[in-house]
């Protein structure tokens, strides 16, 4: 049942965030009360708050363009030159508070994610603009464009041959494949980096990529072993920590999921092995790991035991294998124990209750699975073994 009271301009603009959907709400919001009234403007069943609440849902096409996006952009709080020479920040974000980014800005975790969904919501807006038939495509192919479009510009996509030729009617398949491959260059030069994010764009677009839905079946090899994969989720905890999700592989597909965190809240940072340092408190660095067996406090299944430190009643060991080496060390998943006073870790993967350290150990009795693959999208994460 609809809710039928008036909204106030308090509730309003404690979700605004300046999203497109927003400042298109708005701009009706504005002309409703200039010819009507506030009283008759406020209620619910107004078109300007349709457009409020509708246009803001997740659409189908976002999960999969969010999730190649940070894997390719990767997430950066310190301003940065990219590749092209142009100071970036968050993921891939060239602007914030409506200038260009310079040298010295500094932002967090949720200003970054902030950022990211505002900018792909306006370039799919625009793209959906210059590209009419992309309205009619499944989520895959317009996910793969946003992304294409994110890295470019859409000034790049509307002078580009493979906007003409799909207006020309084109097969889109033939069209991605023979033109989307064209922009992998910084100046003259093929970057190794863009062009495996033009080859995972056409495997997208063409559908011969696994496509995250935000349902958490992610698809991988159906012949993979067993394995967890640890991922950020670019939403914060309330706590100052990033929210990581664990996911549980099996059969290639996501079977059960947790919600954990790692590092502390000042320090939530995300680096490759080699870049990660000792002593560091941020969350574990990207790379391949062996999950160890459980150790137990006071025996196996007492919950009720402690290792004392924040440490709760049992621990994983986790050990660094690739690539290379990594300077970070005793890192493990437990149960955050501390978390209601000194919520976060040193470094490790905690286990936001109990229940969720539960979860884990089933899964590992599960089928035991000895591979754990944190993928900060920073391009260093090993392929899952086949």
């Amino acid at each position: 049942m609809s809710n039928p009271a008036p909204i106030t301009l308090d509730q309003l603009f404690r979700f605004y965030r300046g999203l497109p959907h927003q400042l298109a709400a708005i701009g009706e919001l504005e002309a409703d009360l200039r010819a009507n009234g506030y009283a008759a403007a406020m209620r619910r069943d107004r078109s300007w708050f349709v457009t409020w609440s509708q246009s803001g849902k997740v659409t189908d096409w976002m999960p999969a363009a969010l999730a190649i996006i940070r894997e390719f952009e990767g997430l950066r709080l310190e301003a940065y030159r990219c590749p092209a020479g142009v100071w970036t920040i968050g993921y891939g974000s060239t602007r914030i508070e409506g200038r260009p980014v310079r040298e010295g800005d500094q932002i967090n975790a949720a200003e970054a994610e902030q950022l990211l969904r505002t900018h792909v919501e306006q370039i799919a807006l625009r793209l959906f603009e210059v590209l009419p038939p992309m309205r009619g495509w499944p989520a895959n192919r317009q996910a793969a464009v946003i992304s294409w479009a994110f890295n470019v510009g859409t000034g790049a996509v509307e002078t580009s041959t493979f906007r003409r030729r799909i207006l020309a009617g084109e097969d889109p398949d033939t069209v991605a494949r023979e033109e989307l491959a064209r922009w992998n260059k910084a100046g003259d030069q093929p970057l190794p980096g863009l062009t495996r994010r033009r080859a995972a764009e056409v495997a997208l677009f063409i559908g011969k990529a696994p496509m995250d839905t935000g349902s958490g079946q992610l698809v991988a090899s159906p012949t993979s072993a067993p394995h967890l994969r640890l991922t950020r989720t670019g939403t914060m905890d309330g706590r100052g920590l990033v929210l990581l999700k664990l996911a549980y592989v099996k059969a290639g597909r996501v079977v059960d999921h947790l919600l954990v965190v790692s590092g502390a809240p000042r320090a939530q940072e995300f680096r490759t092995g080699a870049a990660s340092r000792a002593g560091s408190l941020e969350p574990l660095p990207e790379g391949l790991y062996r999950i160890e067996n459980i150790a137990w406090a006071g025996g196996q299944d007492n919950y009720s035991a402690s290792w004392g430190a924040g440490l709760g009643p049992a621990s994983v060991p986790l050990t660094y294998l690739a690539p290379g080496t990594t300077r970070r060390s005793a890192i493990e998943a437990h149960y955050d124990a501390n978390h209601g006073t000194t919520p976060g870790t040193a470094g490790c993967v905690g286990m936001r209750s109990i229940s969720d350290l539960q979860i884990l150990i089933r899964w590992l009795r599960d089928t035991d699975p000895r591979d754990l693959y944190v993928d900060w999208g920073m391009g260093t994460c090993p392929a899952v073994k086949a």
